[in-house]
């Protein structure tokens, strides 16, 4: 059966097959993932490029792609507070933009990583919208893998200088469960690491809340750092922003850099929103379970 082509502005925005940068997906996995598509009437019917970047974050395990592709589109769908109104100019997202910022850091560690970096802009808390943040925040993930999925590993630092207990009082844990397990569950990455940068004092209150969310692989790759001997020891100087002891850049030279990367993408953002969405009253009903356990 033949995978109908969708329009412009798929996962990565283009319009046509790009294998070539997959290389290390097998060809047949791709079209086991296809066939298995072809059975999911509520799913999208997604291009083979885009398939190969789900197998490829799941190092070609073809029922983990299966689950991450059931997790992308459906929470895409369903949280649609997230997903939708993601205009980078209105005024919510540029008062995300002068509150947090977020950067894509140049080169890559000793093991072929990707990172990302992401820190308050003011210590100001009293328009910090926190689901707004989130929003944004899952905005440039997005990008992230939009330019960048095609890594050996996937590594995000949280600097948290500026961070106090005025923005834990603003926290929306409704918002951080949705946020989470997006990241976790659906994200097409290879997570390998995270990194607190500058812990504050109530980090353990703030794990304590968060932890519950947390799968335990995932909480396994948490390095907290209060100090920045380690974090040079992890991660290369010449990819770190000046503010930690790099000398990529400043915080708002890498902040402004992004920044003009989310305004190029301004409607891929716009177009995804009602793109490649999970039609639920097609969903095949779960198998009823009858006595003894057995399904039928």
């Amino acid at each position: 059966m033949t995978v109908p082509r969708l329009p412009p502005y798929a996962m990565d925005g283009a319009q046509t097959n790009e294998l070539t940068q997959w290389p290390l997906v097998d060809r047949e996995s791709i079209e086991k993932i296809t066939q298995w598509l072809t059975a999911q009437p509520h799913l999208p019917q997604i291009q083979e490029h885009e398939i190969a970047q789900f197998l490829h974050a799941n190092y070609g395990n073809e029922e983990a792609t299966q689950r991450t592709i059931e997790n992308y589109y459906t929470l895409r769908t369903n949280y649609r507070d997230c997903f939708t109104d993601r205009d980078v100019f209105n005024d919510a997202m540029q008062t995300a933009l002068r509150i947090m910022m977020f950067t894509i850091l140049p080169g890559e560690t000793k093991e072929g990583y990707k990172m990302v970096y992401t820190r308050l802009l003011t210590s100001d808390a009293s328009h910090f919208n926190h689901p707004q943040i989130l929003k944004f925040m899952t905005m440039c993930l997005d990008l992230w893998v939009k330019l960048e999925g095609n890594a050996k590993g996937h590594i995000m630092l949280m600097d948290m200088h500026g961070m106090h207990v005025g923005h834990m009082t603003k926290m929306n844990m409704a918002a951080v469960k949705k946020h989470m397990f997006y990241v976790q569950d659906a994200l097409p990455i290879r997570l390998k690491q995270l990194h607190f940068i500058n812990v504050v004092p109530f980090m353990n209150w703030l794990m304590s809340l968060v932890r519950p969310l947390l799968h335990k692989e995932v909480e396994e790759m948490i390095n907290m750092h209060v100090g920045l001997g380690k974090l040079h020891e992890d991660i290369p100087i010449e990819c770190l922003p000046n503010e930690v002891g790099g000398t990529a850049g400043s915080v708002q030279e890498l902040h402004d850099s992004f920044k003009e990367k989310l305004y190029a993408n301004s409607e891929w953002f716009k177009a995804t929103e009602s793109q490649n969405l999970v039609d639920e009253t097609k969903r095949p009903p779960k198998p009823k379970k009858f006595m003894f356990g057995l399904f039928g």
